[in-house]
């Protein structure tokens, strides 16, 4: 069956965006007030793609946002809040009368048809608590886990999520169509990262700071 193709204003940034994410985005230049404005009286979601430098234009899977909370300032600008909903790949682009880009855009929905194996999902979940402890004895800032998803999509979306990564690490994350090989992706980051954090853990002095952080699937 061919991809049904819809049309999606679009918002390059410097952050990967993944459904059930929240993202705050303060919203100033005239362009994207026009934009927001749009999807605002329309109630329909724009897409999130991470930019990247010079004249390469971003990336082709991004993540539709839909916006859940505005506030508007006195001078035009806006403070929004949003949430993903779906992965999504970009056809094509062009420019809007007001500068903004809009894509024609398929779905890009995670692949399952293979159940991971749970031996992989209990690794990925286990090496995530060990990795998010290793953070907070570095950082002073307690990531409270209140309970880790038993869906295996849903795990691999958290896990990506909660990781601190470089961004074109987050974007090949994204990018992974099945979950059984994000699964396996994240096992391998989260076994470096927990291997680098285990040695910096031991050599550095104690946190000052007392702050709590918390993490939940829902």
């Amino acid at each position: 069956m061919k991809a049904e193709v819809v049309e999606l204003p679009l918002f390059p940034l410097n952050v990967v965006l993944f459904p059930g994410q929240t993202l705050p985005l303060h919203i100033f230049e005239p362009r994207y007030r026009a934009m927001i404005q749009r999807c605002i009286e329309q109630d329909t979601p724009f897409g999130v793609l991470l930019a990247q430098d010079g004249d390469e234009g971003p990336h082709t899977i991004g993540t539709a946002a839909k916006i859940t909370q505005v506030e508007r300032l006195a001078d035009g600008r806006m403070n929004i809040l949003t949430v993903g909903t779906e992965r999504f790949e970009l056809r094509n682009v062009r420019l809007s009368d007001e500068q903004y880009l809009i894509g024609d855009v398929v779905a890009y929905p995670f692949k399952n048809n293979e159940e991971p194996p749970k031996q992989l999902q209990s690794k990925v979940a286990a090496l995530l608590h060990r990795y998010l402890k290793l953070l907070a004895d570095l950082s002073g800032v307690e990531f409270k886990v209140r309970q880790l998803p038993e869906d295996a999509t849903a795990l691999a979306v958290f896990a990506a999520i909660a990781m601190q990564l470089p961004l074109e690490d987050k974007q090949e994350l994204l990018s992974t169509e099945r979950v059984i090989d994000m699964l396996s992706l994240e096992a391998n980051i989260l076994e470096d990262e927990v291997f680098t954090l285990t040695i910096m853990s031991a050599a550095a002095p104690p946190p000052e700071t007392d702050s709590n952080f918390v993490f939940s699937a829902n």
